[in-house]
C-alpha cells in the first residue's frame, strides 16, 4: 500500500492525501476524515523517502564529531540534537575519529543519504585537508560548523571567544599576585590557536614570565610534562590549560609533590566539564558555553532552511568559573 492506492481507493488526488499526511494546505474536513478512514484502515506509515521526495526535505540533520567519548563533543552534539528533536528533525550522528579520510567519508555519507544539512561539532574539522571536500558540499547542502569558521558560501559557523577567554583568565591571575605562567594545550586546532593567542596576548600585555607546552590529551601527558618541569627546578605560580582533563593531570602531579594549589601555584582548566567539579580541590575553569553553542547552531540552521536571512558568523563570550584551585 502506497500513496497512490490510498488517493484511489479515497478518490482523491496524491497532492491531497500528502496535505492531509503532512497537516499542510487547506484540506475540506469531509475529504480528510475520508483519506484519514484508509489511512486508519490499512495501518498506513508515510515512507520517509517518499514524504522527502515531494517536500524537498526528509527532517534529517547529519551531525558529525570526532570522537563523542569526549566530554566536549558529547555535550554540543546532545544539546544539537535535543534542540532539532523539538523542531521535528530527525539526526544521524558520526563518529569519524581522526583521520582525514574517515571524515571524507562520513561526509559523503551524508550527501548520499540528501541530509538537510550538515552540523559539524568541534574545530578539528577546520583543517586544510577537508577545504576542499567542505567546499563542494556546501554548493548543495547548509553546513554549521560549532567552534570553527569557514568563508566558503552557505557555510555558517558559531564560535566561543577562546581567545578573549583565556587573555580575561591571565588577567585575573595576574591581579592576584601571579607572576610566572605554563599554559598546556593539547590541540593545534582552530579553537586551539584561539587560546594559544589569547594566553600570549596577555601575558605579553603584562611582560610576565611565560612557558607554553603542547601535549598529548589526557590525563597522563599533563602529569608528566609538570613532573619533568618540577624536577629541573622551573619556578612557576600560575597553570593554564586548554581542556579540564588536561588541568587534572597537572593537579594530580603538583599534590604528588606537595605543592600547594592555590597557596603555591594557581591552576585553571577550559570547557566547564563535570569533571571540574569532581577532582579535589574543585577546578577553576572557563564556560566556553557547549550547550549554548548547540542551541544557537540549530537556531542559526533553522532560519537557513526557512530561507531566511542568517548570520554567517556567531561569537559567543565564555564565562570565568573560579572555584577552588585559584
Amino acid at each position: 500500500m502506497n500513496i497512490y492506492d490510498i488517493a484511489r481507493e479515497a478518490n482523491v488526488s496524491i497532492a491531497t492525501v500528502s496535505r492531509v499526511l503532512n497537516d499542510s494546505g487547506r484540506v475540506r474536513d469531509i475529504t480528510r476524515q475520508k483519506v484519514e478512514a484508509v489511512l486508519k484502515k490499512y495501518n498506513y506509515v508515510p515512507s520517509a523517502i517518499a514524504r522527502g521526495m515531494m517536500t524537498n526535505s526528509l527532517k534529517t540533520i547529519g551531525i558529525v564529531a570526532i570522537d563523542i567519548r569526549n566530554l566536549y563533543y558529547a555535550n554540543v552534539a546532545h544539546s544539537i540534537e535535543q534542540s532539532l528533536s523539538v523542531l521535528g528533525f530527525n539526526t544521524i550522528l558520526c563518529n569519524t575519529g581522526y583521520d582525514t579520510e574517515q571524515k571524507i567519508k562520513y561526509l559523503r555519507m551524508l550527501v548520499e543519504k540528501k541530509v538537510d544539512s550538515i552540523i559539524l561539532v568541534g574545530s578539528p574539522f577546520k583543517d586544510p585537508s577537508l577545504d576542499k571536500p567542505i567546499e563542494q558540499i556546501s554548493k548543495n547542502t547548509p553546513i554549521i560548523i560549532v567552534n570553527g569558521h569557514y568563508e566558503y558560501p552557505n557555510i555558517y559557523s558559531v564560535q566561543c571567544n577562546d581567545r578573549s577567554a583565556l587573555k580575561r583568565s591571565v588577567d585575573y591571575l595576574v591581579s592576584k599576585g601571579r607572576k610566572s605562567f605554563l599554559y598546556l594545550y593539547d590541540a593545534e586546532t582552530f579553537s586551539g590557536r584561539q587560546k594559544l593567542l589569547g594566553f600570549m596576548d596577555a601575558v605579553s600585555k603584562h611582560q610576565v614570565k611565560s612557558e607554553v607546552f603542547l601535549v598529548k590529551p589526557g590525563l597522563e601527558p599533563a602529569y608528566e610534562k609538570i613532573q619533568e618541569l618540577v624536577s629541573s627546578g622551573l619556578d612557576f605560580d600560575a597553570v593554564l590549560t586548554s581542556e579540564d582533563f588536561t588541568a587534572i593531570g597537572v593537579l594530580k602531579c603538583l599534590a604528588a609533590n606537595n605543592i600547594r594549589v592555590p597557596e603555591d601555584v594557581s591552576v585553571m582548566g577550559f570547557n566547564n566539564s563535570v569533571l571540574s567539579v569532581c577532582c579535589t580541590p574543585a577546578l577553576s575553569t572557563v564556560d566556553s558555553k557547549m550547550e549554548e553553542m548547540g542551541r544557537v547552531a540549530v537556531k542559526v540552521l533553522h532560519k537557513v532552511l526557512k530561507g531566511e536571512k542568517a548570520e554567517t558568523s556567531t561569537v559567543i563570550d565564555a564565562d570565568l568559573i573560579f572555584r577552588e584551585t585559584t
